[in-house]
């Protein structure tokens, strides 16, 4: 029998459920911002609006920054890599900037992941990297029980095409790129109620894809915000939109999309440690049901994506304008919603 594990077998809360509350993490930043006592006006974007990159300007570009790591949410460690290299440029994508380089963050125990699992991660996240001419320049590795592996990643955007996440205007449409689910499939793989081989391979192929049409959403003016959904699920990505409280989203469920067997699993495979809890109690201030919603659905709705699609607002002409070429590019694109005049709550119905 061989002395190494599965590496889901060592993660706790895999993907990007294994962020900090955003409760926690809001106190946390509360408490010490007043110690950056730097002042840099070439700092165009900071952690101030929760935003996807932070935004340095560069003369004729902005240079964007951003890092991301996290545990196993599948055994396979080839495909794990390829989540963490696509989970990590997405925020480049999501700002309408290209990635350019890339650090890598790894960390695991030798004595209980191979040399061959851990070289397959680097392999599947290089696969990804090669895709988009980055070069993996450097990283750090470390001792860790649990698995972990992400990127730090340095990427470009011209200033026209720089898009924000809170920057929606009254009248635009809420679309979103990909499916929702991740979270309750990684659930059910690590609990054993699933195996990888009962995901179809064009569910697999969805959930390590990329989103780089996010620097064809920064070519339209009639974009006014884009970002991507990751650990704080679909409600909370939304609430980030509406964060300045000057405006409502009128969310229709009919017209979500889930992957394949999530609504029926998500309630079975759901702890009451899930991020998806976490999520429900942080934003369950933002949000207003409008209709009853089966349960598993609620739970869909705050569930942590990892390596999840865009979500962005257009106006509706634009949205008219755009749409076969959109929908040629990105074949998921669906409406689920329009932006209106209010106070930051999300009308669910």
């Amino acid at each position: 029998m061989s002395m190494f594990c599965q590496i889901m077998d060592k993660s706790e809360s895999g993907g990007c459920g294994c962020k900090i509350p955003s409760s926690v993490l809001t106190r946390i930043l509360s408490q010490t911002a007043a110690a950056n006592t730097v002042s840099d006006d070439k700092v165009v974007l900071g952690f101030e609006s929760s935003d996807d990159c932070a935004v340095y300007d560069a003369g004729e570009k902005y240079l964007l920054f951003t890092t991301d790591f996290f545990s196993p949410i599948v055994n396979d460690p080839y495909v794990f890599g390829q989540l963490a290299a696509s989970n990590a440029v997405s925020d480049i994508f999501a700002s309408g900037g290209s990635p350019l380089i890339a650090n890598s963050i790894m960390a695991f125990d030798p004595e209980l992941v191979s040399v061959e699992q851990a070289t397959q991660m680097i392999l599947g996240a290089q696969s990804v990297m090669n895709k988009f001419n980055v070069s993996i320049v450097g990283g750090h590795t470390i001792k860790n029980s649990q698995p972990l592996y992400g990127f730090s990643i340095i990427g470009e955007v011209e200033k026209h095409r720089l898009k924000k996440n809170n920057t929606a205007r009254a009248g635009d449409l809420l679309v979103m790129t990909r499916p929702i689910g991740v979270g309750i499939l990684a659930n059910a793989l690590k609990t054993g109620v699933i195996e990888q081989e009962d995901i179809a391979a064009s569910t697999l192929a969805q959930i390590t894809g990329d989103n780089a049409f996010g620097r064809t959403l920064s070519e339209s003016p009639e974009v006014s915000s884009l970002t991507d959904i990751t650990g704080f699920g679909l409600i909370g990505h939304i609430s980030e939109m509406v964060g300045l409280g000057q405006l409502d989203v009128d969310l229709d469920t009919s017209g979500l999309v889930f992957y394949d067997g999530t609504e029926s699993l998500a309630v079975a495979v759901t702890s009451a440690d899930s991020g998806i809890f976490s999520n429900i109690k942080k934003y369950a201030q933002n949000v207003e049901y409008l209709a009853d919603l089966p349960l598993a659905r609620k739970f869909l709705l705050h569930d942590p994506q990892t390596n999840g699609g865009l979500l962005f607002t257009v106006s509706a002409e634009g949205f008219e304008k755009n749409r076969q070429k959109w929908q040629a590019l990105c074949p998921d694109l669906i409406v689920i919603g329009r932006m209106t005049e209010g106070t930051g709550k999300i009308k669910v119905c």
